[in-house]
């Protein structure tokens, strides 16, 4: 069957067709994930800033898994300190009297541990599994 248009010359010689307007364009696609970008496993060092007591914990290697934004530092033997990464980059984290603050940027992050007695800054960058 033919569809029937209307059409109208109008006072500019310009033809105007009534005609069924066309469909809105599919919304855009959704960003991803910020965590997507900020997952995976990070790889560095820890250096000792503050030592007022034998029983600090030593400097060395740091491996970091963050999922979902989110890691766990291990402080000591027994001690992890949970932490997140905020959407604007600053890393936090808390366990008993310990207290962890950094910045991501990119695929690098870097922080500050301490208990007010010891503190171990530490800076990783992050690597492929």
């Amino acid at each position: 069957m033919a569809t029937i248009r209307f059409c109208l010359l109008g006072a500019a010689g310009a033809v105007l067709c009534a005609c069924t307007p066309a469909p809105p364009p599919p919304p855009p696609a959704p960003p991803p994930a910020a965590t997507a970008t900020i997952d995976g496993v990070y790889r560095g060092t820890s250096t000792r800033f503050q030592a007022d007591s034998r029983t600090c914990p030593h400097p060395g290697l740091v491996t970091l898994y963050v999922q979902n934004g989110q890691f766990s530092y291990r402080w000591d033997y027994a001690t992890w300190v949970d932490s997140s990464i905020d959407p604007d980059g600053t890393v936090r984290g808390s366990a008993d009297r310990i207290t962890l603050l950094g910045r991501h940027d990119g695929k690098h992050m870097e922080g500050d541990v301490t208990n007010g007695i010891c503190g171990l800054h530490f800076t990783v960058t992050w690597h492929e599994l």
